[in-house]
């Protein structure tokens, strides 16, 4: 699996998929746990066949990922102040 980069934080691809099946409709769950079983090529013809759906959860991902790390430094500010 791969990983999609941008502003300085990274979303593995195994992260878009779980934003997927947690986030996304009925339609897009199952395309999550599709993309989840998927060999390389199976996923990149998923990737490529859904790309407006890939690039929307690989967003979310990276939005939800920001979210926890901000969460989670101002837990440990609260711990240590």
């Amino acid at each position: 699996m791969d990983t999609q980069e941008g502003e300085g934080n990274q979303v593995t691809d195994r992260k878009t998929i779980e934003t997927m099946m947690e986030y996304g409709g009925s339609f897009v769950r199952k395309l999550g746990a599709a993309a989840l079983v998927a060999d390389e090529q199976n996923l990149r013809r998923i990737k490529s066949t859904w790309p407006e759906y890939w690039d929307q959860y690989t967003r979310m991902a990276k939005q939800l990922s920001e979210v926890e790390k901000q969460a989670s430094a101002q837990h440990n500010n609260n711990k240590t102040g």
